[in-house]
């Protein structure tokens, strides 16, 4: 019996290639999600902080997204959907305040 999240014959042990792949792709969305945490840090304009900020929501999706295919794990799926949603909603009115002002 597969234990709880794990994909239906999945192998205990991923490939040295698939490893390998997955390190570099962590490492690279590390690097840009430390390059949005500058920009929200130091960006000039709110409009800057705010496409930081839905980048990084974005980078954050992608390496829980790299950790699943990794672990060979549908347990967090669920969880990407939901930081999806929050995360447009959250663009969304960021957007509208930085447009009109207020929210509603």
């Amino acid at each position: 019996m597969d234990p709880p999240g794990r994909l239906a014959g999945a192998e205990a042990d991923v490939s040295e290639f698939l490893s390998t792949v997955s390190l570099l792709c962590l490492a690279a969305l590390l690097a840009g999600g430390a390059m949005c945490v500058h920009r929200v840090a130091i960006g000039p304009s709110p409009a800057d902080r705010a496409i930081a900020i839905d980048t990084l929501t974005i980078v954050f999706i992608a390496i829980i997204c790299v950790l699943c295919v990794t672990w060979s794990s549908a347990l967090y799926f669920d969880a990407v959907w939901i930081v999806t949603l929050v995360g447009y909603l959250g663009s969304v009115a960021i957007a509208r305040y930085l447009e009109r002002g207020k929210l509603f």
